[in-house]
């Protein structure tokens, strides 16, 4: 159902709010931070912050939260997932956590105008946390997803993501009406893929489209420009100095579009996937955050 402007307003009301008092929670006591967020000690720094940021995105999945020693431990169905370094691990995984990457990075919103900084690949990321939030099967993932009609097609998504997509038609349609290169992206849109079990190209991890939960928007043409790092790098060895202006990307009120409602672009990564858009509400959150307050912030 598509909300009413009421109900909009009032969900940005409440994700300004939130962003607040995320930040705020830094200067609180420990007493009221355990109260809040989970029992035991409150851990410092960037590692409180990604804490936070999962249960604000996923609380309403996670049956509970506390420390066991120095680990902190997120309860998802009857799976328990450990978090160590930006890494959400099962207990199984525990022994071997210095093979696996943090889940976590840093994202900017909004515009960008340089190439990203070249960053580690392929990272190790483990699938524990997204195998115990939304399914560890195709079947259990297919259970709890569903058609959606978005922008003129349709995608298969995870529930979780059905109501930020009907946002995200509504808004860029909006802008459509104003904007002559949102509606020429709109005509040039030739198909969309969405769920799909498979790895990341190269790499152990699994896609985001295993759970339901990204959306490749391809175009009719890419008007003669790179759009995925791995096809530019079979000719051309310095791929990741490519400029931004010979890149296909989509019109900036898009991105903002899918970001504002927790979508990451891969337009913004190093190894870009310009035509990728996946659900990472806990990374927009971290930037929201990351934008106001020092990761080393002391109590």
């Amino acid at each position: 159902m598509q909300p009413d402007s009421g109900q909009f307003l009032m969900k940005n009301l409440y994700l300004a709010v939130l962003v607040t008092v995320l930040v705020s929670l830094c200067a609180i006591s420990t007493a009221n931070a355990q109260s809040v967020l989970f029992h035991g000690d409150t851990p410092p720094g960037r590692k409180r912050f990604e804490i936070e940021a999962v249960i604000t995105c996923y609380g309403n999945r996670i049956e509970s939260t506390e420390t066991v020693g120095d680990e902190v431990v997120f309860l998802i169905g009857k799976e328990k997932i450990y978090y160590r370094d930006g890494k959400m691990l099962s207990e199984a995984q525990l022994m071997r956590s210095e093979k696996f990457d943090s889940i976590f990075y840093d994202y900017r919103k909004g515009s960008i105008s340089i190439n990203h900084d070249q960053t580690p690949f392929p990272a190790h990321r483990s699938s524990d946390f997204l195998d115990a939030l939304i399914g560890n099967t195709e079947n259990k993932v297919r259970k709890n997803s569903q058609w959606v009609h978005f922008l003129g097609h349709r995608v298969y998504v995870h529930h979780i993501c059905v109501d930020p997509l009907i946002e995200i038609d509504r808004r860029i349609r909006e802008h459509s009406v104003h904007s002559m290169d949102v509606r020429n992206f709109l005509k040039n849109i030739r198909v969309m893929y969405s769920m799909k079990r498979r790895h990341v190209s190269g790499t152990n991890n699994m896609s985001y489209h295993s759970y339901g939960l990204a959306i490749d928007i391809i175009p009719r043409s890419y008007e003669g420009k790179h759009v995925y790092w791995r096809w530019s790098s079979v000719f051309m060895e310095d791929w990741g100095r490519i400029p931004l202006s010979q890149r296909w990307t989509p019109p900036q009120l898009v991105v903002d579009a899918f970001e504002e409602e927790g979508f990451v672009w891969g337009g913004k990564w190093y190894y870009f996937d310009n035509v990728h858009f996946e659900y990472r509400p806990e990374i927009l959150l971290l930037s929201e955050i990351s934008n106001s307050e020092s990761w080393d912030r002391k109590e």
